[in-house]
C-alpha cells in the first residue's frame, strides 16, 4: 500500500520488492514472500480466510505468476498458510507463531536465513578458553577469544529467536564494529576485513538446557529445554576461524528438511 492508502502500481510494486535488503539483494520470490508475510501480520489477509488467485497477486505485487508461486511455496514451507482443494489458499498462521525454517544444508541456506533475522549484540569481551570452553570449541585450554553475546530476532516478533554466543580468534575481532545490531554473518565480516576464505562450515545439533543469563536475556524460563546448534567456520587450512554456538528455546523455532526415498531403481522419487 502507498501511503495514501491505494494499492502501488506493478511497476513501483516491483521496484520495492527488487529493493536490497541491508546490502544484500534477494531473490524476488523471497522478498514477495516477506512482503505477504507483512501484511498478513497487518489484517489485510486475516487468519482463516482465503488469498487472492495468483492472477491477482501477480498484478497487485507486480511479478509473475511463476514468482508468485514460489513466493507461495515459501509460506507454505513455513507454516503460514496451506492450500485446500475447491477452496483456495488459506492463511493459517500470522509471523507471532514460532517460526519454521527450511533445513540448513549449504552456505546458501545458511545466508538466507541470517538475512531473514537480525543480530542484537548486548555483550562482548575477551575470553581464555578453559577446559569446559575448550572442548567445546575443539582447540587447547589456555587460548585466547573474542567472545560476543548476541540475541537473534525475527523482526516483528516480540520475543527472540535464539541466544547466540560467538567466539572469535582474536586476529580478526576488528572485522565485527561497534554497531549493535546488524544481519551480515559475522564470518563474511571476517572474509572482507582479513581476506580469509571460510570454505567450510561444520554443524552439530544437540538438546540442551538454558541457563539462568540465556533465560532472563530471551524472555524463557531457566532449565526450559532448548536446540542447541553449534557452527563452526574453517578457512582453507582448516583452521577454526569462528564458532557460533545458538541455543533456541523450545516453542520459538522449527528447522524442517524434507527427503526423499529412492526407488528401487535407484532413482529419486519425485512429488506427484
Amino acid at each position: 500500500m502507498t501511503s495514501s492508502g491505494r494499492s502501488a502500481s506493478p511497476n513501483v510494486a516491483h521496484a520495492l520488492l527488487a529493493r536490497p535488503f541491508d546490502g544484500v539483494r534477494q531473490p524476488l520470490y523471497l522478498s514477495l514472500a516477506r512482503s505477504l508475510m507483512q501484511d498478513i501480520d497487518k489484517g489485510r489477509y486475516a487468519v482463516g480466510t482465503a488469498l487472492p488467485p495468483e492472477d491477482s497477486l501477480a498484478q497487485r505485487y507486480g511479478v509473475s505468476r511463476h514468482t508468485v508461486r514460489q513466493a507461495l511455496r515459501e509460506l507454505k514451507d513455513d507454516g503460514v498458510i496451506w492450500s485446500r482443494a475447491g477452496i483456495g489458499t488459506l492463511v493459517r498462521a500470522r509471523s507471532e507463531a514460532p517460526r519454521f525454517f527450511s533445513g540448513i544444508k549449504t552456505v546458501s541456506d545458511l545466508l538466507q536465513f541470517v538475512d531473514a533475522t537480525e543480530m542484537h549484540v548486548i555483550a562482548r569481551g575477551e575470553v581464555v578458553a578453559n577446559a569446559e570452553l575448550a572442548a567445546q570449541l575443539y582447540c587447547q585450554a589456555g587460548q585466547a577469544w573474542t567472545e560476543i553475546s548476541i540475541l537473534r530476532k525475527v523482526p516483528q516478533q516480540k520475543l527472540p529467536l535464539s541466544y547466540l554466543q560467538v567466539y572469535l580468534r582474536p586476529q580478526y575481532a576488528d572485522a565485527v564494529g561497534p554497531q549493535k545490531i546488524f544481519k551480515q554473518p559475522i564470518y563474511t565480516m571476517v572474509e572482507a576485513r582479513f581476506g580469509v576464505r571460510i570454505v567450510e562450515v561444520r554443524q552439530e545439533i544437540t538438546a540442551a538446557n538454558l541457563s539462568r543469563a540465556m533465560a532472563r536475556a530471551l524472555k524463557a524460563k531457566e532449565g526450559q529445554a532448548a536446540m542447541r546448534i553449534a557452527r563452526y567456520y574453517l578457512d582453507r587450512t582448516g583452521a577454526i576461524v569462528e564458532v557460533g554456538i545458538g541455543h533456541y528455546p523450545s516453542g520459538r523455532y522449527t528447522q524442517r528438511s524434507r527427503f526423499r526415498a529412492q526407488s528401487a531403481e535407484g532413482g529419486a522419487n519425485r512429488d506427484e
